[in-house]
């Protein structure tokens, strides 16, 4: 076929500008026929980037957002739908032609976002990208084979306005040793934005030098700047507070750890887990990186494109990129890609390479034509097989679409697990590990697929093909290594000296006698085990487990008898789809809300719908993560309190929950409702004296092999969960 301008015809996209992201607007397509036209029964696509929450275009309510028309000068009827398309531009229009024929010179026209009618317009991807494409496929012919049109239609995606100020320091320190602080300005997506200047006052928790009571924040930064030469100067954890006093912004830093000495072992901060457009992901591989580096700010990272999209050309990129940005002592990148056979054949598991290596094994090389089959490993076994006596490969099965499965589980590979990600939390995934009695730590990442790794927000449920799929933020992996090298790290994750934490980078810290985190001994007498733990937000309370059974278990917070937390968590089931929709409402009778204030809710489109004083309606949905609400009720003894939601309901007495606490299972692989007191609110002063965690938990004596891990849980919903102590008596 001739696939040229001449015979294909030309597309156009406008407004010809950059677009904010998240804004609502009105796009036009043009499409001007070439010498082949569309005939009678042929049809166009429009595709774009599975990854995306642009609002679904909708063609049936002409007030309502996303609402889309097409129209033709052609003597012809056309009618479009939104349809799946093939990965890994999913989104896509399809647009028929029908009684007639479109003959060179007649054009389609295309409006995201028509307001003629009174809809709001289209809202764009929450996501910045440099590059975001819309492809054109034309089957001028209606024979179901489509072409793609020679022009491609990109926007570049920029941030929105300021919304919120972050700051980002060391894991750990070295009392009176200088070291840099880093400061950034968010929208309301959680993109760095340069849209932002101001005066930020700065305070530390502990005695410093070198850190200004105030910065400022100046006009035309990519959205973050660097504090250098700050010492802090006493032991102990500390944060740092920032405050925009004008616009009311506050934020307390990630806490860290000063040191009266440098000390054996220092706290790391990674996500080594996301991918670019050279698979199913969006951004160019220096953005990525770039990001990581730069924005995010973690320590180390890697990519971990989907297998069967890796082009023998895309790993020598990887490869490459790879080279490029890892630099001992400052930033480490790791090689590596993500097997991605289907459950069965083993699941998801991401394999990094410590060095650079030249060969990949993928489970197929299903869209990647350029690929030796006979590098393919097929199931899981057979990789295991080509890497066999290899020390310098690492696999971590994971929780994406697909789930790593237990069954093929290796421990000459793999230490660890992930356990969080932008798909979720899956501490299910980690009682099965233990369970089975595996010897394996925890890790959390991102998974990011929005060119954001360590500072990937939730995407909105605007978007069918991403809704859900990326439902919370993303994970750390805190990793305790002598010092900030690819082999210290790698060596530390072998070693399970590490664990892994959501979105706040919690300090999480154990022991138990001479053994640390993740180690395996011997331990005579009653065990004490050491618990060391700080974060951004108070510690509400912390559980300690024996492989799968809870030991331990203590608030560290006052409750609050005029308030009541209902919470709610889970996902459906272990595959794709495993986000459970909740939306729903919580009521009264007998009593009165008074006020009701969202619980850890991730995703900005979800929350309060409507509030009175008998009810509060919501939208939510969780991805093993907690939702909820806190509520002030005016409340006798004849009060109850009722839960209706898509996924069950249930209904307590006010006296019940306020005495007893009341919890019911909701099916699905960890459905779950809980109803208590609140526990009392802090002030934002007060964070970092609440926020810390000194605890020893006494152990029983009792012959056998066990597993001691803990899980710290913050009073905004985020958590950390220690790799466990292998301990035989």
């Amino acid at each position: 076929m001739r696939l040229d301008k001449e015979y294909m015809g030309t597309v156009t996209l406008s407004p010809d500008r950059d677009v904010v992201a998240g804004e609502f607007s009105t796009w036009t397509i043009t499409f001007t026929a070439g010498e082949y036209g569309i005939d009678d029964g042929g049809t166009m696509v429009i595709a774009w980037k599975s990854v995306s929450d642009w609002d679904s275009p909708q063609f049936d309510e002409p007030d309502m957002p996303g609402y889309t028309t097409v129209s033709t000068t052609g003597n012809c009827r056309v009618s479009a739908r939104y349809n799946k398309f093939v990965r890994s531009f999913g989104n896509s229009i399809l647009i028929d032609v029908n009684g007639g024929y479109i003959k060179k010179g007649d054009q389609i026209r295309i409006v995201l976002g028509d307001t003629s009618k009174g809809s709001l317009g289209m809202r764009a991807q929450s996501f910045c990208e440099r590059e975001h494409e819309f492809r054109v496929f034309l089957d001028p012919c209606g024979t179901a084979r489509y072409e793609e049109m020679p022009e491609r239609l990109r926007v570049r995606i920029v941030p929105s306005w300021h919304h919120e100020i972050q700051a980002i320091v060391p894991g750990t320190v070295t009392v009176g040793e200088p070291f840099d602080i880093y400061i950034r300005a968010l929208d309301e997506f959680g993109n760095p934005t340069g849209r932002y200047s101001g005066s930020v006052k700065l305070r530390s928790s502990l005695r410093s030098e070198g850190i200004p009571g105030c910065v400022e924040f100046p006009e035309g930064t990519d959205g973050v700047i660097c504090v250098p030469g700050c010492r802090i100067m006493e032991e102990g954890f500390w944060n740092l507070s920032i405050r925009d006093d004008e616009r009311g912004y506050f934020a307390c830093s990630n806490a860290s750890r000063s040191a009266a000495s440098p000390s054996s072992l220092k706290l790391f901060w990674g996500d080594m887990h996301g991918q670019t457009r050279e698979t199913v992901g969006t951004g160019l591989l220096d953005d990525y990186y770039s990001f990581a580096r730069d924005k995010a700010h973690v320590d180390f990272t890697g990519w971990q494109g989907n297998d069967f999209e890796v082009s023998d050309e895309t790993w020598l990129d990887i490869r490459k990129h790879t080279r490029k940005y890892n630099e001992e002592g400052r930033f480490l990148v790791y090689l590596g890609y993500e097997w991605s056979g289907t459950t069965p054949q083993g699941g998801d598991h991401n394999v990094y390479f410590l060095d650079d290596n030249a060969e990949f094994y993928p489970s197929s090389n299903w869209t990647a034509t350029t690929v030796d089959n006979a590098n393919n490993a097929n199931p899981i076994t057979e990789l295991y097989d080509k890497l066999q006596g290899r020390k310098d490969v690492l696999l971590i099965p994971h929780i994406g679409g697909r789930y790593g499965n237990l069954d093929y589980f290796n421990p000459e590979f793999s230490s660890v697990i992930e356990i969080h990600s932008h798909h979720g939390t899956f501490e299910w995934f980690a009682f099965d590990a233990m369970k089975r009695r595996m010897k394996v730590g925890f890790i959390a990442a991102s998974d990011d697929h929005t060119c954001r790794p360590g500072l990937s927000y939730p995407l909105s449920g605007h978007g069918r093909s991403a809704s859900g799929a990326f439902d919370v933020a993303n994970g750390f992996t805190g990793v305790f290594a002598p010092e900030l090298t690819k082999k210290a790290i790698w060596d530390a994750i072998k070693a399970r000296h590490c664990y892994a934490s959501t979105f706040d980078r919690i300090y999480l810290e154990t022991g138990i006698g001479e053994l640390f985190m993740g180690d395996e001994g011997t331990v005579s007498g009653n065990p004490v085990l050491k618990i060391k733990a700080a974060g951004n937000y108070p510690i509400e309370s912390y559980e300690v487990y024996d492989w799968d059974k809870l030991v331990h278990k203590a608030e560290c917070l006052e409750k609050d008898r005029k308030r009541i937390r209902i919470r709610w968590s889970g996902v459906v089931y272990r595959g794709r789809g495993k986000s459970a929709k909740w939306d729903g409402m919580i009521y009264v009778r007998d009593g009165k809300i008074a006020s009701a204030e969202k619980y850890a809710f991730d995703r900005i489109d979800q929350g309060i719908v409507i509030k009175s004083d008998k009810y509060v309606k919501f939208t939510s949905s969780t991805s093993g993560d907690y939702d909820g609400m806190i509520l002030e009720i005016e409340a006798s003894d004849d009060t109850v309190i009722g839960f209706s939601s898509k996924v069950g309901a249930a209904e307590a007495s006010y006296e019940k929950i306020m005495n007893e606490g009341f919890s019911k299972e909701m099916g699905g692989l960890n459905l779950r409702l809980e109803m208590a007191p609140a526990f009392a609110a802090v002030e934002e002063d007060e964070y970092p004296e609440r926020s810390r965690l000194d605890a020893s938990v006494d152990l029983p004596e009792e012959k056998g092999e066990h597993a001691y891990w803990v899980k710290v849980l913050q009073s905004n919903g985020n958590a950390a969960w220690s790799s466990p102590i292998f301990v035989k008596q």
